[in-house]
């Protein structure tokens, strides 16, 4: 709790528990931010022995990361860890996600899809779009009509990846656009549409697909660091690097 003294002709007032000073506002064109804490976000989902915690270390940028973990237990069925923004953008809007993502350096890399953030429709919800890992190669896909290859990681492991993803959700002219650590990997102008819902949610985390019905191609204990995710009006704003 802070106190503040202050001299007024010669009388000396202490003030307690003045309120410490806010914190900044985002910038305009900011939707959402999280500088890495589970705080802020609207859900937090662990299922079965999954993890959704605060860490001081690896961090990005700041005191704090978000780990999503997830351990197999010799049972069939969703091994999710993940935090969820709902209502992240509407049919008609362009915007742009970023965040930073780290893969422990011991990562052992399989053929068995591990997801680290998915969009989905909300009404009626379900799975949409995923973009995950796959061997030493990042992709995307889902129920959506697209899908494809954005890169290979082999290198990256050990280190914070930066991923901003575009939506411009349109019948006619819609955008699907990706980069990774500041380079584009992927653009596409096509139709983009959550199904036939009018909204999508934004979810970041772990999700063991692999897992649902079949036992770990890899380590049966996995760790998904997430830092600094924003919703934003543009690339530059959204990009991890710059805030």
């Amino acid at each position: 709790m802070s106190k503040r003294v202050i001299s007024i002709m010669g009388a000396v007032l202490i003030l307690a528990a003045l309120p410490l000073p806010a914190s900044a506002a985002p910038p305009p064109g900011v939707y959402f931010e999280n500088t890495g804490t589970v705080a802020g976000w609207d859900e937090a989902d662990p299922q079965k022995q999954g993890v959704v915690r605060n860490v001081g270390s690896p961090v990005y940028k700041g005191s704090t990361a978000i780990e999503t973990k997830q351990v197999y237990i010799n049972e069939t069925g969703g091994y999710h860890a993940e935090t969820i923004k709902a209502r992240a953008q509407s049919v008609g809007q362009d915007r742009y996600y970023g965040q930073a993502i780290y893969l422990p350096a011991n990562w052992q890399f399989h053929n068995q899809n591990v997801t680290f953030q998915q969009w989905s429709p909300e009404n009626p919800e379900g799975p949409w779009l995923l973009m995950f890992v796959q061997g030493t190669q990042l992709r995307y896909g889902g129920s959506g009509g697209i899908s494809g290859t954005i890169g290979d990681i082999a290198g990256l492991r050990g280190t914070w990846i930066r991923i901003v993803v575009r939506f411009k959700l349109a019948q006619t002219n819609g955008a699907y656009e990706v980069w990774v650590n500041g380079v584009k990997r992927v653009s596409r102008t096509q139709t983009v549409l959550p199904k036939t819902s009018q909204t999508m949610r934004w979810s970041s985390g772990i999700y063991c697909t692999g897992w649902r019905d079949g036992k770990p191609a890899g380590q049966s204990v996995l760790s998904i660091y997430h830092d600094h995710a924003r919703i934003a009006s543009s690339y530059t704003l959204a990009e991890p690097a710059n805030w």
